[in-house]
Formats: structure tokens, sequence, C-alpha cells
């Protein structure tokens, strides 16, 4: 069972690497294969996630962990 996203408008990318247990890098690594998962920057280039964008991330990690599929197959 995936943990709940607390009510919040964005998330910072270590939130977000918390939430998903995941590290950082995983994250923006996926943000280079994947097309679909474009998150905000704020004006210093910080990311900004958006629940959205945490859902994604949790539906990725289910595919390419779990499901083993390839990086190729969730595009």
């Amino acid at each position: 069972m995936q943990p709940s996203i607390p009510d919040k408008t964005y998330y910072k990318i270590g939130e977000v690497a918390k939430m998903a247990d995941l590290k950082s890098s995983v994250l923006r690594f996926w943000e280079t294969e994947f097309s679909f998962l474009r998150p905000e920057k704020s004006s210093s280039g910080q990311r900004l996630y958006s629940k959205q964008d945490i859902v994604l991330i949790q539906q990725i990690k289910q595919l390419l962990y779990q499901e083993k599929y390839t990086i190729e197959g969730v595009r």
C-alpha cells in the first residue's frame, strides 16, 4: 500500500524522494528518460512536484521495480 500524500500544492525533490523511497538522483534521471515527468521549476531552479507528479512517480516505480518493466517499456 502506498503512503498517503500530504495536502500541499508543491513538494521539493527531497520530500518526494522520501515519500517514494527513492534517491533524488533517481528522480532526476527519470526526468531525462520520461517526457511525461516534468516538474515545474522555481525561479531559483528548484524542482517543484505536484500531486500528479508524485502519482506518476509511484506508478513508474511500481512498473520498474515490481512488474519488472524496462525503461523503454514504461515509456
